[in-house]
């Protein structure tokens, strides 16, 4: 560590961040666990990894050795950290700048309408990372992809992935004409477990409560339902999400090693 006049003038890293909001050109991944993936998976967009003195010696090393790794300053910064943080928990964060993302059209995707809940979103992205899609379209998001909720809610899979905004359903049917569009509903024409899923497809979801802003008239292709007791009306978007990507990753025939394969 350096010391003497020129050390002691420099600001500390976290000097001029501004609490996050989404015009900003950057975004916050708050937690070890979410300030690693971005480090694995978006090195060269991380700017600071910034550390509290109450977080545990092993995960700040384990910061420390990750950001050398990628090129980032990892300092120790107080101040900072508590003034960027919504939770007295929070004890680092990573500096991300945002990019601009577009899914890959040969990839199977998933496609969010006018999906409303961070946190909804966070966990249904970490469940289509875990099931293999990793290309995510947003159509009329209420939920901007890039907030700190939602990195946070992800675990930091967000960072895996490719998440795209569309302005309209139609937008994305006039993009990718190819793809067989498998649309959930509670009053679906098929149930989950008797549909195959052929490649390259959309998993689509509505949105999470009725007149949120998606159009009246169902998406073309095949409208699945999740069978469930009658007693409950409906699953929640990160639940649907979920069981849908894991059935369509098995009817693809992905096993276990299949998934890790993926990773390599």
């Amino acid at each position: 560590m350096r010391h003497g006049p020129l050390a002691a003038s420099r600001p500390p890293v976290g000097h001029g961040l501004e609490p996050y909001k989404a015009g900003l050109p950057y975004t916050y991944a708050f937690g070890h666990f979410t300030a690693l993936e971005a480090l694995k998976h978006r090195p060269a967009d991380v700017r600071a990894v910034l550390v509290h003195g109450a977080l545990e010696p092993h995960w700040r090393r384990e910061l420390e050795r990750s950001a050398e790794r990628a090129g980032v300053p990892c300092e120790r910064d107080d101040a900072g950290v508590a003034r960027l943080r919504r939770h007295d928990q929070v004890r680092c964060l990573a500096v991300v700048s945002k990019a601009l993302d577009a899914v890959l059209p040969e990839r199977d995707h998933a496609v969010l309408v006018a999906a409303g809940q961070a946190g909804n979103v966070g966990s249904a992205l970490r469940s289509l990372a875990a099931f293999g899609i990793d290309d995510v379209v947003m159509v009329a998001p209420k939920v901007d992809a890039w907030s700190p909720h939602v990195l946070r809610a992800s675990v930091g899979m967000r960072f895996a992935m490719r998440c795209q905004a569309l302005a309209r359903p139609a937008d994305y049917l006039a993009a990718h004409p190819n793809h067989r569009v498998y649309s959930f509903s509670a009053s679906g024409d098929a149930e989950l477990g008797s549909v195959e899923f052929r490649s390259p497809f959309a998993l689509w979801f509505g949105p999470e409560w009725p007149g949120a802003g998606a159009p009246d008239e169902p998406p073309p292709g095949l409208s699945v339902r999740i069978a469930s007791r009658p007693l409950v009306e409906s699953l929640n978007l990160a639940v649907a999400v979920s069981l849908a990507a894991y059935a369509a990753g098995r009817g693809k025939g992905r096993t276990n090693d299949a998934y890790e394969a993926a990773w390599e």
